[in-house]
């Protein structure tokens, strides 16, 4: 019998330490804190990171924890600044009390690095080098290069330089001079130097390399000459040298402009150099007079008018683009002053032709489109003849690397083009794809739809683009048909593939072993995989949370990431280069386990319109699901993609924090919603309501439990749902649109007209106010205002710059007008969002009070 009452009071005690976990406040606020710094040595064996607190007005200490990994000894170091690892081992170098210091971490060994030069480290390597000037010799300022071993304890330097560079490899190429004599050299320092070129000192003018490191140009002075107008190819491969040409001998025919006379990073097979010019007359002065009078034209370009607004000066025409042709001895003009935009020159010096961009005749139009259309030229590098081949398109031009293909994404086709040669027009390649190579999930006219490109394989006659999951290599030679180069490993698995968040590789032929994103569509969660040999092998990647790689050491040895999820902060981990080993480092907010922190889910439905809608739930501890809850709804555009983002604990500038809400007992509800271009408010209906409802169908919480909190479009969306339904027992609408026909043509603070917004953009209109004014106003909830029958707390400050204070008033008074319940809350001075610290504090008190008085029957507070 006792130990069936001990027994129970040890349960009762258990339940009673449950129960007993905080609710998120002030004090959490205070306390929490995030890495801000992270960083690995170059053989993975040490890692440092610092840390500072969420709370702006909280004193951070100055320090900076080292860490041995996977689990070795702890260092903090203070009061120290410019702290990074050098060389293959165990050293950091960084500055303290105006002194630089090296350490041995290994060690313990310290030395003062007495140098006042900057100092750089050579990645890969174990030297420090730094230049400082030599004594006075003659007409050349010269510079000695210092190099130093961490290891060995030895320099070595290397006097009389001119010029140098490090390359790729660890060697160097300088220009050295002795006496009378100049050297152009290359080799390791310390090691064997050879000598690519030896001359007279005056003679030599500059030294510049090409891409690939293994050449370039210098200058030299010709006959008679003053100036350096003698180019000269050199090969670090041969340590051969060849002439190029003579800049006399090179005419520009156009009086206003003369050649810049410079190396230029050459490669052996070159047949074009665009020429660097300069204007022979001093520019206008561009700036605008002041006047307290200011005129606008109805023709002048949008992104005119933004740089006079913003910078008060006029836009100068671009320079005019000349090409010179090696074998022929020719100057081509490939555009005057001002007619092109750009010319989009190929990574490779082995190229016949050219593209070329023209916004001007859009300019106008950036007003209501927002990003700019081209017109896009194909120019023969041999005649500098251009021929317009797309008319007002998005987007631009993409070249291979060898300058053979170039591709183009149609943003209203949604096709991948290949520019052919010989009919000069682009043609459709991506229909050979067999699945969409466009995401039907981007609703907003102003984003690129495509998936996107990787990359290039099969020297360069392959283009690798994405669907939703895999890449696709598609011959642009047509001789195979195109093939999934994953094998459709991420449709089997439904892990959507991509390298970074760019997604864009480069050259495929070059890399071995790429290391991917995997985003796991079912359970919202980020891996990382690997793909080598055309196969895909999942690294490590786990349905509970998201794995982030944040450093790779140099050595490819080790790797940190983090683990991230709504309960997971992103701490550091540790683990070797396959993810084995892992040993977590960091433990950076060890008091969120004694928070009533809650958990998430995924909530699936159907909506009105019978699509599959998803949604991320956020339930207190402990939830009972034959209980009813408070549920606050909290939305902006899509959110289930995020799922496994960490909320940490702060003040507001705006919004509802998630962590606070869901310790106190209320459930968080983030409904996704897709758009109908034309229909913005009833597209939020559909998949919002709809999701208000299955909540109420499954128990989860019931009619007057219902609140609702949105910012910005959310807050427009927000405002839009109170003119449809009563199903909310209060709403916060903060700095939301109220009036689409009113907001449409107001100006932005960035000079942009605030239409594009409307047009192509998020409130996807798809249409202008004067070809669809009943849309306008139907999506406008201040015409519909007499619907509302929900208490409403509009937040909107009068120095709002995104979204007129106006909106927030016009609101309020239509309210106000009608006998309905609201209030305006104005920090004055402030913006879209709030920046001060006791003003965010404030407005974090009050929608919490807000909503406890409507969802909790709280005692009602006095500013209400």
């Amino acid at each position: 019998m006792k130990k069936i009452i001990l027994l129970c009071i040890l349960s009762m005690g258990i339940h009673s330490l449950s129960a007993q976990k905080k609710a998120v406040d002030e004090s959490a606020y205070q306390t929490w804190k995030r890495i801000n710094s992270k960083s690995l040595s170059y053989n993975g064996k040490w890692m440092a990171y610092s840390t500072v607190f969420q709370d702006e007005e909280k004193e951070n200490d100055k320090q900076i924890i080292i860490q041995e990994t996977p689990k070795g000894k702890r260092l903090v170091l203070h009061n120290v600044s410019d702290l990074k690892f050098i060389g293959k081992k165990d050293w950091i170098q960084y500055s303290k009390n105006d002194s630089t210091l090296l350490q041995n971490l290994k060690t313990g060994v310290k030395k003062l690095w007495k140098t006042k030069h900057y100092t750089n480290a050579l990645e890969g390597t174990d030297i420090l080098y730094y230049t400082r000037p030599e004594a006075e010799k003659g007409d050349f300022f010269l510079q000695r290069l210092v190099c130093f071993n961490l290891e060995t304890n030895d320099s070595i330097s290397v006097n009389n330089i001119k010029s140098s560079r490090f390359l790729k490899n660890k060697s160097i190429v300088y220009v050295q001079i002795e006496k009378d004599k100049v050297f152009l050299k290359h080799g390791i320092p310390g090691g064997n130097q050879q000598t690519v070129y030896s001359g007279k000192a005056a003679d030599f003018g500059d030294f510049q390399l090409n891409g690939n490191e293994d050449g370039g140009s210098f200058t030299l002075k010709g006959t008679n000459s003053a100036d350096f107008n003698k180019v000269y190819y050199f090969s670090l491969k041969n340590n051969s040298v060849k002439p190029i040409l003579n800049y006399d001998d090179v005419k520009l025919n156009d009086p206003a402009y003369s050649i810049a006379k410079t190396a230029y990073g050459l490669s052996e097979n070159t047949n074009f150099i665009q020429l660097q010019v300069f204007g022979n007359k001093r520019p206008e002065n561009t700036q605008i007079a002041k006047s307290g009078v200011e005129i606008w034209r109805s023709n002048q370009g949008t992104m005119e008018r933004r740089q006079e607004l913003l910078r008060n000066s006029k836009t100068l025409p671009g320079e005019p683009k000349f090409l010179y042709d090696i074998k022929n001895n020719k100057v081509i003009k490939l555009a005057s002053e001002g007619e092109f935009d750009q010319v989009i020159f190929p990574e490779s010096a082995d190229f016949k032709v050219l593209f070329a961009i023209d916004k001007k005749p859009y300019t106008v139009e950036v007003d209501w489109t927002f990003n700019e259309r081209n017109d896009i030229y194909w120019i023969d590098a041999s005649t500098g003849k251009a021929t317009k081949v797309l008319t007002g398109v998005f987007g631009g031009i993409a070249w291979n690397p060898q300058g053979s293909f170039a591709v183009f994404y149609d943003e209203k086709q949604k096709e991948w083009m290949v520019f052919d040669s010989t009919s000069k027009q682009f043609k459709n390649v991506s229909s050979q794809v067999p699945f969409p190579v466009f995401d039907d999930n981007v609703d907003m006219k102003s984003s690129n739809t495509a998936f996107g490109i990787a990359g290039w394989l099969n020297n360069g006659n392959s283009v690798v683009i994405y669907d939703q999951f895999d890449m696709w290599a598609i011959d642009l030679t047509n001789q195979k048909a195109p093939y999934c180069i994953t094998q459709g490993y991420g449709r089997k698995n439904k892990v959507e593939l991509r390298y970074s968040e760019s997604g864009y590789i480069g050259n495929l032929d070059q890399k071995k072993s790429i290391t991917l994103i995997g985003f796991d569509i079912v359970n919202k969660s980020k891996g990382v995989y690997k793909f080598a040999n055309n196969t895909v092998t999942k690294i490590v990647a786990n349905p509970e949370y998201n794995i982030r790689v944040e450093v790779v050491s140099g050595d490819n040895s080790s790797v940190l990431f983090s683990k991230e999820s709504y309960t997971i902060f992103p701490d550091l981990w540790w683990a070797n280069a396959s993810f084995g080993s892992q040993q977590k480092i960091t433990d950076i907010n060890p008091q969120q386990k004694e928070y009533a922190w809650g958990t998430s889910k995924v909530l699936t439905w159907k909506s009105f319109s019978g699509k599959e809608n998803q949604g991320n739930l956020y339930l207190p501890d402990n939830y009972d699901s034959k209980k009813t809850y408070p549920v606050l709804v909290h939305f902006y555009e899509k959110h289930t993609e995020d799922f496994n983002t960490y909320q940490a604990p702060e003040v507001s500038t705006s919004n509802i924090n998630i962590p606070t809400y869901v310790s106190r007992g209320y459930i968080v509800f983030q409904p996704d919603v897709h758009y109908i271009y034309g229909e913005p408010g009833n597209s939020t209906y559909n998949d919002v309501i709809s999701g208000i409802d299955y909540l109420i169908s499954k128990g989860i919480t019931e009619k007057g439990k219902i609140g609702i909190q949105g910012h910005s479009f959310g807050g427009y969306e927000t405002s839009f749902l109170l003119t449809k339904s009563d199903i909310f027992s209060c709403a916060i609408v903060g700095s939301g649109v109220s009036n689409f026909t009113s907001n449409y043509p107001v100006m932005r603070s960035n000079g942009i007209s605030t239409m594009f917004k409307y047009e192509a953009d998020q409130y996807r209109m798809s249409s202008s106010l004067y070809d669809n004014l009943e849309g306008y106003i139907k999506n406008s909830p201040l015409f519909s205002v007499k619907n509302i029958k929900t208490p409403v707390l509009i937040f909107h400050n009068d120095n709002d710059r995104a979204v007129p204070y106006q909106e927030g008033q016009s609101l309020f008074f239509a309210l106000r007008r009608l006998g309905k319940p609201a209030l305006l809350v104005n920090y004055k001075k402030e913006g879209h969002s709030l920046e001060d610290t006791a003003n965010k504090k404030d407005w974090t008190n009050k929608m919490q009070q807000y909503f406890d008085y409507y969802l909790k029957a709280s005692v009602k507070p006095d500013w209400m």
